[in-house]
């Protein structure tokens, strides 16, 4: 049922911003033993050299929950250098330190779990119920990591059955008739620990802003969204997700765990540049095998098999039979096929006691397919105005490999240095009628230092290269202007930072970066047509700061600000699009004693920019946005521990827009969960 009191709404939003400004907010949840230690590349709990030479950011379970976060996407949120934006086939996409999310490797559970043919992940299909622990490492990242890690890596932990046996029901409930259902359970016999969960969430849509001005002219009526305001156009869905996980962990010197995640993703795409489409299918799910041996204190093997399949479908849904909404047709039907099968092998040598030595292989096979369905009033890019059936299928395969050494040198209790080396190789293996590019291959060497002048104060830089081969999309697309030609991008990264422990309740970190950035790849219009190129040069460069305060057992609160710098130098050194120059975040939370936690999340975005639909340079407008969570535990009946919650996103009602168009005005959600 629609809600028509939207004034009450966001009344009752802005007083729960209100109360937690004036009391704070948050409870810290045990795991349990739930977090998938085996699901790390780079296990950032042991705080060696090599995850503390650089800037990482973790975010827990009960952090994810507190934010009322319901997708991966929206566990990233509010992050320092983190910025999560629509993209414009309806995904959530992240990007980290102006780096955009094919520049990111993004890792569940250590797998590459990403469409093959664009390199990019929907973050909104991974349900952030399954999610024990999110690692984003930024600048000169772990060589472990492998190949395209030029913007960094984040790897998503999912849970694990823990030490009890546990059982969580949730059921919520908003605006448009959106209902999110989530059932997990998991627990241990003996040496065996299991854990599955599933999840049915499903809506209409989001509301747009009571602000918002369907006569805009940057995203209203007759633009590229055309949008009208109340529900967006196409911002529909219907996902599905089923998460197992079976482990034999004896506690001893070997663990071995299998995983099986699938997500059926169905939605709509909020209209984009006049396209009117929506997907018939989405489909993504892995299975990963991971074990791990310690055959003395000086060695540790572990090794890694995955696949990955993604398949989709995409319709044309214009709604004028002569298509007057949405200009020329590039076709009726469309599907992709993406499979992607690899593994690792990483082993541990502990040489001396003040030197260890990791050493990595990486192997990754690509294969994506593909075939539209076009008729008569569909505009092909190469040929026209094209005939009704399917294209032929076209079939784009390729190969990467990666070789990686890392040092870690321990030169006192307080001073280690850490030296890696990768040796990337990628290699296009089907290419259907187009060109073959050959085999393209780098070295990516990298230093970092770690000092810890104090127990309370440490220092940290880190220089190294990183690469980031093409996309198959990049290389092939003949309707996206690939271009075989294309080299790997490759960056110079710099990081300084400093951490700083005030008192035990305040504590502190700075960093700075610069990124050197060559062989850019981006589009060019070349003949009437845009085609894929290697611009000549970027430049990011920026600081992070935090501060981060538990004044007491019940209150905590962290503030965190972004400056980032960017410049394209092929266009004059303008700003890269979609890049905030500045962003401040502010994340509260406070635990009554009566059982209320009250939990507040607010961010302001300046200065980006972005091409508009008359191909202008053009700043996006500066927005502030408040989410609010209530979560109310309520008496424990027959084992069963209720607690209900109402959680608002932009509570302010603000009406703003990124690149992708108009974004959600006030939307809330309430419900009630059950832990057994």
């Amino acid at each position: 049922m629609q809600w028509n009191k939207k004034n009450v709404a966001v009344g009752m939003g802005m007083l729960v911003a209100g109360m937690i400004f004036v009391f704070g907010a948050g409870a810290q949840a045990s795991d349990d033993g739930q977090v998938f230690t085996l699901g790390e590349v780079v296990v950032t709990g042991e705080r060696a050299a090599a995850t503390t030479a650089t800037a990482v950011t973790e975010v827990s379970a009960a952090q994810i929950a507190a934010k009322g976060a319901s997708t991966a996407a929206e566990a990233l949120k509010f992050l320092p250098g983190v910025v999560v934006q629509n993209a414009g086939k309806g995904e959530s996409h992240v990007s980290v330190r102006g780096f955009e999310q094919n520049q990111v490797k993004l890792l569940i559970d250590g797998v590459p779990a990403r469409e093959s043919y664009f390199g990019t992940v929907d973050l909104s299909m991974l349900p952030a119920d399954a999610i024990s622990k999110i690692t984003i490492t930024k600048g000169v990242s772990s060589v472990l990591y492998g190949a395209n890690t030029m913007g960094g890596v984040i790897n998503i932990i999912t849970k694990k059955g823990g030490r009890s046996p546990q059982t969580t029901f949730t059921a919520g409930f908003g605006d448009y008739r959106t209902a999110h259902y989530a059932l997990s359970h998991g627990g241990s016999a003996g040496v065996v620990n299991y854990w599955i969960s599933g999840g049915y969430r499903t809506s209409d849509g989001y509301r747009l802003s009571d602000h918002f001005d369907a006569d805009d002219p940057d995203v209203g009526l007759g633009t590229s969204y055309n949008e009208d305001g109340g529900k967006r156009d196409l911002s529909d869905y219907t996902k599905k997700n089923l998460d197992v996980k079976v482990g034999y962990d004896p506690g001893g010197n070997s663990s071995l765990y299998l995983s099986f995640d699938y997500v059926d993703n169905e939605r709509g795409m909020p209209v984009f540049y006049n396209r009117y489409w929506s997907y018939d299918h989405w489909r993504q799910w892995q299975v990963n095998l991971v074990g791990e041996h310690s055959f003395a204190e000086a060695l540790k093997i572990k090794t890694r098999l995955f696949y990955v399949n993604h398949d989709d479908g995409i319709k044309d849904v214009s709604w004028d039979e002569d298509h007057s909404t949405s200009g020329k047709k590039w076709f009726e039907e469309s599907y992709y096929d993406d499979d992607s099968i690899g593994g690792e092998i990483q082993t541990t040598s502990r040489l001396a006691s003040w030197n260890t030595l990791r050493l990595g292989l990486h192997y990754l096979e690509d294969t994506h397919k593909e075939a539209n369905w076009l008729t008569d009033d569909c505009w092909d890019v190469l040929k026209g105005w094209a005939s009704e059936g399917w294209t032929d299928e076209e079939e784009y395969a390729a190969r990467t490999v990666a070789l990686a050494a890392e040092d870690e040198i321990s030169l006192s209790d307080r001073l280690s240095v850490v030296l890696g080396l990768s040796y990337d190789t990628f290699e296009p293996t089907k290419t259907a009628d187009q060109p073959e590019p050959g085999k393209m291959d780098t070295f990516n060497p990298q230093i970092g230092v770690v000092f810890n002048v104090t127990d309370a104060t440490g220092l940290h830089a880190s220089v190294g290269k990183k690469t980031r081969f093409p996309s198959l999309k990049e290389l092939y697309s003949e309707y996206g202007g690939g271009n075989p030609d294309l080299d790997p991008e490759e960056t110079i990264a710099y990081e300084m930072g400093a951490s700083q422990r005030f008192s035990e309740k305040i504590t502190g970190e700075l960093a700075v970066f610069y990124n050197n950035i060559e062989d850019l790849i981006d589009t060019e219009t070349i003949d009437g047509n845009k085609v894929y190129v290697n611009i000549n040069e970027a430049v990011i460069y920026g600081a992070e700061a935090v501060v981060r305060l538990q004044l007491s057992d019940h209150f905590d609160a962290e503030l965190n600000y972004t400056y980032l710098e960017t410049k394209d130098r092929a266009n004059n050194d303008r700003e890269l699009e979609g890049r905030p120059r500045h962003r401040v975040n502010l994340s509260m939370s406070y635990r009554f004693d009566f059982g209320l936690t009250a939990n507040l999340q607010a961010t302001y975005c300046q200065r980006q920019f972005y091409e508009d639909d008359d191909y202008e340079w053009t700043e996006l407008p500066d927005y502030l946005l408040v989410n609010a969570k209530l979560t109310q535990q309520l008496k424990k009946i027959g084992g069963v521990g209720p607690e209900i919650f109402f959680q608002g996103a932009n509570v302010l009602d603000k009406d703003y827009y990124e690149t992708s168009g108009p974004e959600p005005g006030f939307n809330f959600l309430a419900g009630i969960t059950l832990r057994m």
